[in-house]
Formats: C-alpha cells, structure tokens, sequence
C-alpha cells in the first residue's frame, strides 16, 4: 500500500484495502493512515475524508499523522483555510499538533498567499515551543520578504538561529542567502 501511495496511484491504495477486507485482515491505524496519506497526496482529499469517517465508525481515533496527511491534501489543493479549519477539529478531538502539522500548514498558508494567518499560526508555534523545518522557515522568509515586510523576515531568521531550529551550517547559510537573495532583488 505504501508503495502504491508514494507514487500517487490512488486506486491502487484502494484496491489493496479491498484485497485486504477481502480476505478478512482488518484495517489498523497504520493502515487507515497510510491509506489517508496516498488520496490526500495524488488529489483526492473528498475520498480520505470518507476514509477518516469509516475509520472512525471501525473504532479507530486519528492521530496527528492522519490530520496532517489530510492538511496536506487541501494545501496542495489550494485549500489552506480549510486545512486551518481542520487544526481546530483536530484540537477539539483532543489531537494536538506536531512540529510536521504547523509545517505544513505555514508552507500551504505562504503558498496561498494568506500571509497574515500564517504569521497567526507562526505565533501559535512560537508560544508552543515548536520549530519549523528549515524549508519551512525558507518559505515564510521568502514570503515575508516579498511582501516588503523585511524586518519581520529578519526576525523570523533571528528566531530561526536563537532557538537553535537550524539543524547545521548550511541551514543557516540556506536561510541566510533567501533573506539576502529576496532583499537584493526588491528594488
């Protein structure tokens, strides 16, 4: 299933749930989960959120992975507010985000060109004590930056380094060079 999921073949992740239903093996977490993350990742995020019900209905709670999974399907769909929508159902199911959840929806919120909620969520990460990946940071930088708003990229970055949220040098050179390359070619 897993195989069929990182090259985007949405029916075939199907099939193998059917193949398994079929010969009475019946779905896990893990299963649901990776089921979830195969429609969310090739487009079809309608038929993960029919998975997330039955896997509800078969007594089986999602987890952060299955939240964050769908939140990427509606990123790459152009769904950003709905992805934040879904943080607050995840909340309220007592599913608490992790790091890869405020990725996510930060780059899909930067990609929508909805800078303001992600500089909200920012926040909300900040208070968390959580980081951003490095291509995270990159791309809040880069919007920022953008935007014309290169004292709020700068403190973006200096957060970056004071919270020791670049895992090594060339991180830290990466997101250097963004913050310099984007203020180069403003004019």
């Amino acid at each position: 299933m897993k195989g069929y999921c990182m090259l985007s073949k949405g029916n075939e992740v199907v099939q193998v749930l059917k193949e398994m239903q079929a010969k009475e093996v019946e779905p896990d977490l893990v299963t649901y989960n990776t089921l979830i993350f195969g429609l969310s990742k090739c487009g079809r995020v309608m038929d993960a959120k029919k998975y997330l019900r039955i896997m509800v209905e078969m007594g089986h709670f999602p987890d952060e992975v299955t939240y964050t999974s769908l939140m990427n399907g509606l990123c790459r769909k152009g769904d950003a507010l709905g992805a934040v929508a879904l943080l607050s159902e995840m909340q309220a199911q007592g599913c608490m985000p992790n790091e890869c959840t405020y990725n996510t929806l930060l780059h899909g919120l930067c990609k929508g060109r909805l800078l303001e909620k992600g500089l909200e969520l920012y926040g909300l990460m900040k208070k968390d004590g959580m980081n951003l990946d490095t291509a995270s940071y990159g791309t809040l930088v880069r919007t920022l930056c953008r935007a014309g708003r290169i004292a709020d990229a700068y403190e973006v970055f200096d957060y970056a380094v004071e919270s020791k949220s670049l895992a090594n040098v060339s991180a830290y050179l990466t997101l250097e060079a963004t913050v310099k390359q984007v203020k180069k070619a403003r004019p």
